[in-house]
């Protein structure tokens, strides 16, 4: 153990560099274009994420049980994806389905489902 605190002494020194104001400003430039774009995907990243419902609150909401999702995501007639061993679908891949005939459901649970994802996400209309 004595030997780690060596190790760690050792690396505790620093070196002081010297750069021009123009290369500094640059490099500020830089990390700041960075930055940036980290926040761009960070927003898009939550964006796409307020897109998705779960399985079991569109269950709830369209009145079809988790079984029948269940059997239309095996038979491969429902878009779904698994994040993190949970499902969910986006709004896009329902309204697909409903209109593929795919998933029959009540015209006022649809309507429901639309207001539902407006207001996670936000929008307006």
């Amino acid at each position: 153990m004595p030997e780690l605190c060596t190790i760690i002494k050792l690396k505790r020194t620093m070196d002081v560099i010297t750069i021009e104001s123009k290369a500094y400003h640059d490099l500020v430039g830089k990390i700041e274009k960075i930055l940036r774009y980290m926040e761009k995907e960070e927003q898009a990243k939550e964006e796409y994420e307020n897109r998705l419902i779960t399985n079991k609150d569109l269950a709830e909401i369209l009145g079809i049980s988790q079984r029948t999702f269940q059997r239309l995501r095996s038979s491969e007639r429902i878009g779904y994806k698994i994040i993190l061993g949970r499902c969910y679908y986006d709004l896009k891949d329902i309204e697909e389905a409903i209109h593929k005939k795919s998933l029959y459901c009540n015209p006022q649970n649809i309507k429901e489902l639309r207001q539902n994802f407006l207001l996670k996400t936000k929008r307006t209309n």
